[in-house]
């Protein structure tokens, strides 16, 4: 079960950052831009296709991939175009669409689910039954429990965080005067690799069938080089634990422990993995030991990886909508400090191209709470930086 906590929420124009915070540290990371459906939300999509050799239906949910319903093909009105009532199981990611079911589970246990299909009967698919759209609501159902205190860098948005969480503490406060420093902890959250208090690194490396991590105990100045790894290794699996939940990372999980000789040492390992896992509200579950030697874990897959929304597949640097969107941000900070000036973006072609699509709906947005335009211009240097921002 997890901790009470506190939700720190940095708003930018189309795009929230928050935290999760349990005993003042930050356990978890949310992105909501809106263009994802969260786990346990509840759509009237249409079938677009049956998939026989999969045993399953395609399903518009108005995501960028349909969906995927497992079901017994030829069941009794089920046929491509039919509309059907559906709720999400998990999260679209690593471009596979959100897997769906037809049982329909009401938020907190509470509520008729016959009240979705009366809901369903006058609209149109694909839409959202519930909850209603919004970054808010939908940031409820991806958090791991009710938070006592939200803390918001943004006014604007303290009306739709009441509605979505009636019986948390608001508060503004300016992220100078936080707790917690947002946008380093993203940061290293989006690494691949970080350094361990006791020496050694990590190294994790996402992969499309699993999660690689290898522990490396570096030059250790201890007498003895097995006790120096021991503790490095047990220091690395707490914070393995922490960056399974900070990162979402899921599925399939791969240790590869440091100079782990004998059966006592890997005991220990394990039994302190097993003990930094015990808070995860994701329940994951150790294997045990490879014959190669590595410890293999399973966590449920629910919630998209932060990186699958942060950073390009291929390079692993931040990707085109990432960029757009923190040049925004900054963009609505300098305005706030200056709001007599007129701006420019001088971007890469790329933050263009996402400032012209996925992002349009913020800059515009960002514009009319400005009340004048910003310039957007595309950088003629190919070494410049991915965004610029400059007063006119």
């Amino acid at each position: 079960m997890a901790l009470p906590g506190d939700l720190l929420i940095a708003a930018g124009p189309g795009e929230w950052r928050a935290a999760w915070l349990e005993d003042g540290v930050a356990v978890e990371l949310h992105v909501e831009r809106g263009d994802a459906r969260p786990a346990g939300s509840i759509h009237l999509g249409r079938v677009v296709r049956l998939a026989a050799g999969l045993d399953a239906a395609l399903v518009d949910i108005g995501d960028e991939r349909p969906g995927f319903l497992p079901v017994r093909v030829g069941a009794p009105d089920l046929n491509e175009g039919a509309r059907v009532l559906v709720q999400v199981r998990r999260e679209a990611q690593r471009g596979k669409g959100a897997r769906l079911s037809t049982r329909i589970v009401p938020r907190n246990g509470q509520g008729d689910p016959a009240r979705f299909a009366e809901l369903a009967a006058c609209r149109d698919p694909p839409t959202q039954l519930d909850p209603a759209p919004g970054f808010a609501a939908a940031l409820a159902l991806r958090l791991p429990g009710e938070p006592q205190r939200i803390i918001a860098d943004d006014p604007a948005i303290v009306r739709e965080l009441h509605a979505a969480f009636p019986a948390a503490d608001l508060v503004h406060c300016p992220r100078d005067d936080w707790p917690v420093d947002l946008d380093a902890v993203i940061e290293a959250a989006l690494a691949p690799s970080l350094s361990l208090a006791r020496g050694g690194s990590l190294h994790i490396e996402e992969g499309r069938a699993a999660v690689l991590i290898d522990v490396d105990t570096g030059t250790p100045e201890a007498a003895s080089a097995e006790r120096a790894a021991l503790a490095i290794n047990l220091a690395a699996a707490a914070a393995i634990a922490r960056q399974l939940r900070l990162r979402q990372l899921a599925g399939g999980i791969i240790i590869d422990f440091a100079a782990l000789d004998g059966r006592r040492p890997r005991e220990r390992v394990s039994q302190a993995m097993e003990a930094a896992l015990a808070g995860d509200p994701a329940e994951p579950r150790i294997l045990g030991w490879s014959r190669l030697g590595h410890l293999e874990i399973v966590r449920p897959r629910r919630l998209r990886p932060l990186s699958e929304a942060m950073l390009d597949p291929q390079s692993r640097r931040k990707n085109a909508i990432t960029l757009a969107f923190e040049a925004l941000r900054l963009l609505a900070r300098e305005a706030r400090a200056r709001p007599a000036a007129n701006w420019r973006l001088v971007v890469a072609p790329g933050v263009a191209a996402a400032l012209r699509d996925p992002a349009a709906a913020a800059l515009h947005a960002l514009e009319t709470r400005l009340g004048r335009r910003v310039a957007v211009d595309v950088a003629s240097d190919r070494d410049a930086p991915p965004f610029d921002i400059a007063p006119v």
